[in-house]
Protein backbone atom coordinates (compact mmCIF):
# COMPACT_ATOMS: atom_id res chain seq x y z
CA UNK A 1 0.00 0.00 0.00
CA UNK A 2 2.73 2.65 0.82
CA UNK A 3 5.01 1.48 -2.09
CA UNK A 4 1.87 2.24 -4.70
CA UNK A 5 1.49 5.66 -2.68
CA UNK A 6 5.06 6.21 -3.40
CA UNK A 7 5.05 5.32 -7.10
CA UNK A 8 1.73 7.29 -7.76
CA UNK A 9 3.75 10.69 -5.55
CA UNK A 10 6.79 10.11 -8.12
CA UNK A 11 5.09 10.20 -10.97
CA UNK A 12 2.92 12.98 -10.19
CA UNK A 13 6.59 15.16 -9.35
CA UNK A 14 7.60 13.50 -12.40
CA UNK A 15 4.75 14.78 -14.53
CA UNK A 16 4.96 18.17 -12.60
CA UNK A 17 8.92 18.69 -13.60
CA UNK A 18 8.34 17.63 -17.33
CA UNK A 19 5.25 19.61 -17.87
CA UNK A 20 7.05 22.94 -15.98
CA UNK A 21 10.37 22.09 -18.35
CA UNK A 22 7.64 22.41 -21.49
CA UNK A 23 6.04 25.56 -20.06
CA UNK A 24 9.69 26.80 -19.75
CA UNK A 25 10.44 26.08 -23.69
CA UNK A 26 7.13 27.46 -24.62
CA UNK A 27 7.97 31.29 -22.80
CA UNK A 28 11.44 30.77 -24.46
CA UNK A 29 10.14 30.52 -27.44
CA UNK A 30 7.37 33.23 -26.89
CA UNK A 31 10.19 35.84 -26.16
CA UNK A 32 12.13 35.00 -29.04
CA UNK A 33 8.82 35.85 -30.88
CA UNK A 34 8.55 38.86 -28.95
CA UNK A 35 11.91 40.65 -29.60
CA UNK A 36 11.71 43.50 -32.11
CA UNK A 37 14.25 46.28 -33.20
CA UNK A 38 15.06 49.70 -34.52
CA UNK A 39 16.14 53.09 -34.42
CA UNK A 40 14.28 55.72 -32.97
CA UNK A 41 17.00 58.49 -33.20
CA UNK A 42 20.13 59.42 -35.12
CA UNK A 43 21.64 62.57 -33.62
CA UNK A 44 23.77 65.42 -35.66
CA UNK A 45 26.94 64.64 -37.22
CA UNK A 46 30.09 66.10 -35.49
CA UNK A 47 33.07 67.09 -37.19
CA UNK A 48 36.36 67.65 -35.61
CA UNK A 49 39.06 69.28 -37.36
CA UNK A 50 41.60 69.15 -34.73
CA UNK A 51 40.99 65.36 -34.27
CA UNK A 52 39.89 64.64 -37.67
CA UNK A 53 37.48 63.07 -36.59
CA UNK A 54 33.50 62.38 -37.97
CA UNK A 55 31.49 61.33 -35.20
CA UNK A 56 27.80 59.81 -35.31
CA UNK A 57 25.50 59.35 -32.32
CA UNK A 58 22.40 57.20 -32.45
CA UNK A 59 20.25 55.25 -30.23
CA UNK A 60 18.57 51.32 -30.93
CA UNK A 61 15.90 50.34 -29.56
CA UNK A 62 14.68 46.80 -28.33
CA UNK A 63 11.48 46.25 -27.44
CA UNK A 64 11.39 42.79 -25.60
CA UNK A 65 7.49 42.11 -25.05
CA UNK A 66 8.31 38.18 -24.25
CA UNK A 67 8.65 36.92 -20.75
CA UNK A 68 12.06 36.71 -19.74
CA UNK A 69 14.71 38.51 -19.47
CA UNK A 70 17.43 38.01 -22.36
CA UNK A 71 21.28 39.67 -23.16
CA UNK A 72 22.40 40.35 -26.21
CA UNK A 73 25.47 38.52 -27.50
CA UNK A 74 26.91 41.22 -29.57
CA UNK A 75 25.56 44.38 -31.90
CA UNK A 76 26.57 44.51 -35.18
CA UNK A 77 26.44 48.24 -37.00
CA UNK A 78 27.76 50.16 -40.57
CA UNK A 79 27.39 53.44 -40.88
CA UNK A 80 26.94 55.37 -43.98
CA UNK A 81 26.48 59.22 -44.77
CA UNK A 82 24.75 59.98 -48.44
CA UNK A 83 25.83 56.11 -49.36
CA UNK A 84 29.70 56.14 -48.65
CA UNK A 85 30.92 53.94 -46.04
CA UNK A 86 31.81 55.52 -42.84
CA UNK A 87 32.76 52.83 -40.29
CA UNK A 88 31.47 49.89 -38.43
CA UNK A 89 31.21 48.24 -34.74
CA UNK A 90 30.17 46.05 -32.39
CA UNK A 91 28.26 46.22 -28.70
CA UNK A 92 28.47 42.93 -26.77
CA UNK A 93 26.65 41.53 -23.52
CA UNK A 94 23.72 44.00 -23.54
CA UNK A 95 20.85 43.17 -20.61
CA UNK A 96 17.39 43.46 -22.38
CA UNK A 97 14.89 43.41 -19.95
CA UNK A 98 11.33 43.05 -20.01
CA UNK A 99 10.00 46.32 -22.23
CA UNK A 100 11.33 49.21 -24.23
CA UNK A 101 15.59 49.21 -23.78
CA UNK A 102 17.77 52.48 -24.88
CA UNK A 103 20.95 51.54 -26.58
CA UNK A 104 22.76 54.56 -27.19
CA UNK A 105 25.73 53.98 -29.43
CA UNK A 106 28.76 56.47 -30.85
CA UNK A 107 31.12 56.01 -34.04
CA UNK A 108 33.71 57.75 -34.06
CA UNK A 109 35.92 57.10 -37.40
CA UNK A 110 39.64 56.79 -38.35
CA UNK A 111 41.18 60.13 -39.68
CA UNK A 112 40.82 58.56 -43.44
CA UNK A 113 37.21 57.64 -43.20
CA UNK A 114 36.86 61.38 -41.55
CA UNK A 115 38.50 63.18 -44.56
CA UNK A 116 36.23 61.05 -47.20
CA UNK A 117 32.91 62.13 -44.93
CA UNK A 118 33.82 65.78 -44.21
CA UNK A 119 34.08 66.18 -48.34
CA UNK A 120 31.01 64.57 -48.72
CA UNK A 121 29.13 66.73 -45.66
CA UNK A 122 30.83 69.59 -47.37
CA UNK A 123 29.33 69.21 -50.58
CA UNK A 124 25.86 69.04 -48.90
CA UNK A 125 23.81 72.27 -47.90
CA UNK A 126 21.71 71.55 -44.77
CA UNK A 127 20.59 67.87 -44.04
CA UNK A 128 22.69 64.79 -44.53
CA UNK A 129 21.55 61.23 -45.29
CA UNK A 130 22.87 59.20 -42.49
CA UNK A 131 21.96 54.95 -42.93
CA UNK A 132 22.68 52.70 -40.10
CA UNK A 133 22.20 48.76 -40.86
CA UNK A 134 23.19 46.09 -38.58
CA UNK A 135 22.12 43.03 -36.59
CA UNK A 136 21.84 42.21 -33.33
CA UNK A 137 22.48 38.58 -32.05
CA UNK A 138 20.35 36.88 -29.06
CA UNK A 139 20.93 33.50 -27.61
CA UNK A 140 18.06 31.47 -26.29
CA UNK A 141 19.42 29.56 -23.35
CA UNK A 142 17.79 27.10 -21.25
CA UNK A 143 18.14 28.33 -17.63
CA UNK A 144 20.38 30.75 -18.59
CA UNK A 145 23.48 27.94 -19.42
CA UNK A 146 22.83 25.65 -22.36
CA UNK A 147 22.66 27.67 -25.78
CA UNK A 148 19.45 26.38 -27.99
CA UNK A 149 19.78 28.80 -30.39
CA UNK A 150 20.65 32.36 -31.56
CA UNK A 151 17.93 34.61 -32.70
CA UNK A 152 19.34 36.97 -35.28
CA UNK A 153 17.25 40.45 -35.48
CA UNK A 154 18.17 43.15 -38.25
CA UNK A 155 17.73 47.06 -38.52
CA UNK A 156 18.23 49.36 -40.94
CA UNK A 157 17.14 53.00 -40.98
CA UNK A 158 18.16 56.10 -43.36
CA UNK A 159 17.30 59.69 -41.54
CA UNK A 160 18.59 63.09 -42.25
CA UNK A 161 21.07 64.37 -40.00
CA UNK A 162 22.75 68.03 -39.79
CA UNK A 163 26.57 68.52 -39.30
CA UNK A 164 27.79 70.04 -36.29
CA UNK A 165 31.63 71.65 -36.32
Amino acid sequence: MKIKLLYKLWGLFTGLIVIGIIVYFILLFLTSQGISTSITAIDNIRYDIGKNQVEVCFNVQVNNTGYIDVTIEKLYYKVYIENQYLGEGTKENILIKRGVNNIDICLTTKPNDAIKAFFITLSKKGAINVTIEGYIDIPIKSFGIIKLWTLELPFEESQEATLVK
